[in-house]
């Protein structure tokens, strides 16, 4: 039998998932264009993300749903994705797509056009169906390559998503550590002035300035 706390709970998150469906297609829909798979594939994944993010919410941390959400959602996408490339391409159909590029290279070069599946097959004594297979292997391999390197999100997009992250981090400090960074990155106080206003000193502040950042690098 299900218990009201666990219904209470569904309700949440089947409410929760039907008021963001935009977002999670938003999300969705910019990533992509990175991966070039499926707009709905990676909606079902972002639901995923949608729903990690609202059980790990914290509304008395003063952010909203959506802004804590999409840095969620985009990170279960970008996880699922990147564990599935892993397994899609084995490591001699690699080699092969390796060799079958290096091929087509050379003959565009020598030639000057770009060369038929036989001119490739004839070169690197695939199969011309392993030849088309190599191909569409370095394809997935190259768009994958693009999207790691490439800024999915615009500047200030991406400069939003950090500062959500670095203010959900530091809202979860124990409070003299969150004080030391307010005081010395967000009212640009000195060392020594922390130090004074705390009751702390300097050689405190430094420590727990430096231990401070060092979390929030590995968190954000």
């Amino acid at each position: 039998m299900i218990s009201d706390k666990e219904r209470r709970d569904s309700e949440y998150l089947e409410k929760i998932t039907r008021e963001h469906t935009g977002l999670v297609k938003s999300v969705a829909l910019r990533l992509s264009r990175g991966y070039g798979e499926e707009l709905e594939d990676l909606m079902q994944i972002g639901y995923i993300g949608l729903i990690k993010a609202a059980r790990r919410f914290e509304p008395e941390r003063g952010l909203q749903f959506s802004t804590y959400a999409v840095p969620v959602i985009a990170g279960e996408i970008r996880s699922q994705l990147r564990d599935q490339g892993a397994v899609k391409v084995s490591r001699s159909l690699k080699t092969d797509a390796a060799a079958v590029k290096k091929a087509e290279n050379d003959f565009i070069t020598i030639h000057g056009i770009s060369p038929r599946l036989s001119d490739l097959s004839q070169m690197t004594g695939f199969t011309a169906e392993r030849v088309a297979e190599a191909l569409t292997a370095a394809d997935a391999m190259r768009n994958m390559e693009d999207y790691e390197t490439a800024d999915i999100w615009t500047d200030n997009e991406e400069k939003n998503i950090t500062e959500i992250d670095l203010k959900t981090s530091i809202a979860g400090l124990p409070e003299r550590e969150r004080r030391v960074i307010l005081l010395r990155y967000y009212k640009d106080l000195t060392q020594h002035q922390v130090a004074k206003i705390m009751g702390l000193s300097q050689a405190q502040v430094c420590r727990i300035e430096k231990s401070v950042l060092k979390e929030l690098a590995e968190k954000v």
